[in-house]
């Protein structure tokens, strides 16, 4: 009954932003449109932080290398859309393979450090554009896509090709973190030794969920492209998956709706702090406090500082402490285990501190 309720208020949700551009103009589609794509990029990470219980600084290079797939596929060599954004879930794929073979013999700090160099080597490989595919540091353009979709006046599509493509990985998630596999993933994220020594290999395990990770994950950079134009190194900076892991913190990790609140709340507070100080809502307050409101990232910091204070568990955590019947969607409390699968623990998802001892 609990997910019954939990599935209905999706479905709300859901009917919301359908009906939503039917309320709003063009223009602002653009930015729950970026939310959504945003979304899927957070239950990525999610998927292999909140759990599986990796910490990875390197998620970026999956965002980037989609978005110069699909640029390199329509543009320079003027395949269809669809092609391109197989081509940017395949190069996703193929990295998060061959990275994560590597990576994944490393466990805590340092397997954050390995992908973060993986990361940092793609941002040089881009910027000195080798095999003249990536434009260097101007970045690539992407062309060659269908009118329908991001002509002038279009906005109402791209609106709805990206929120079809947020449910889309938001079921295909649910689905596996739900399966067996996903409550092995759960175990190795609790305890990797007792996983172990009811025996499970955990390496193939995590690296499934890495992979699974860099595909969904490359697919959304290849939306990103579309949805800005143009693919820069920006799209492979640290600054990316710094966004991405406060999105699952902010929203509570092991919940994949807390990844999609996160996003959210995350993308609205930096557009709408970007805007404030032009706004002239500050003009009668004193000068520190419009030079305070003129530093977006500090105001940031200082309400992500708050939440984790107060809400350590995130938006998920909160939500389900005052409303249980919500927690069909978190990750750990109220999962039954399948035969021959690990049971995952009550206890809530380890902090990153813990995950950067590699607890």
């Amino acid at each position: 009954m609990k997910i019954r309720r939990g599935w209905a208020l999706g479905a709300i949700a859901l009917l919301i932003t359908l009906l939503l551009p039917l309320v709003l103009s063009a223009p602002l589609l653009s930015l729950p449109t970026e939310v959504f794509i945003f979304a899927v990029f957070a239950m990525s990470y999610d998927l292999i932080f909140g759990y599986t219980g990796l910490i990875s600084f390197g998620q970026a290079l999956f965002v980037g290398s989609g978005g110069y797939a699909l640029a390199v596929a329509t543009g320079q060599h003027g395949l269809p859309l669809w092609l391109g954004l197989v081509t940017a879930a395949g190069i996703g794929l193929a990295l998060a393979l061959i990275t994560g073979m590597l990576a994944l013999r490393t466990r805590g700090v340092y397997f954050a450090m390995v992908t973060l160099a993986f990361a940092q080597a793609a941002v040089t490989f881009a910027g000195n554009d080798i095999g003249n595919l990536t434009g260097g540091t101007n970045g690539e353009t992407v062309n060659n896509l269908p009118n329908w979709l991001v002509a002038p006046g279009n906005e109402m599509h791209l609106y709805y090709v990206t929120l079809g493509f947020l449910v889309a990985a938001f079921l295909l998630l649910r689905l596996l973190v739900s399966s067996p596999g996903g409550r092995v993933w759960q175990a190795i994220r609790e305890n990797e030794g007792r996983a172990r020594m009811l025996g499970y290999r955990p390496y193939p395990y995590k690296l499934a969920a890495y992979a699974v990770s860099g595909t969904v994950c490359g697919l959304a950079g290849g939306m990103y492209a579309i949805y800005i134009g143009y693919v820069s190194t920006d799209n492979l900076s640290a600054g990316i998956t710094i966004q991405l892991l406060l999105m699952v913190i902010i929203g509570g990790a092991g919940s994949l709706w807390g990844a999609v609140a996160g996003a959210g709340v995350l993308e609205y507070a930096n557009h709408y702090l970007n805007q404030l100080p032009g706004s002239g809502l500050l003009s009668h307050f004193p000068i520190w406090v419009q030079n305070t409101a003129g530093q977006p990232l500090l105001i940031l910091g200082i309400i992500y500082l708050g939440l984790i204070y107060f809400f350590p568990e995130g938006i998920a955590g909160l939500l389900q402490k005052h409303a249980p019947w919500l927690s069909g969607g978190r990750a750990i409390p109220g999962i039954e285990s399948s035969p021959g699968t690990p049971a995952a623990s009550t206890q809530p998802p380890p902090n990153l501190a813990e995950h950067l001892e590699g607890g």
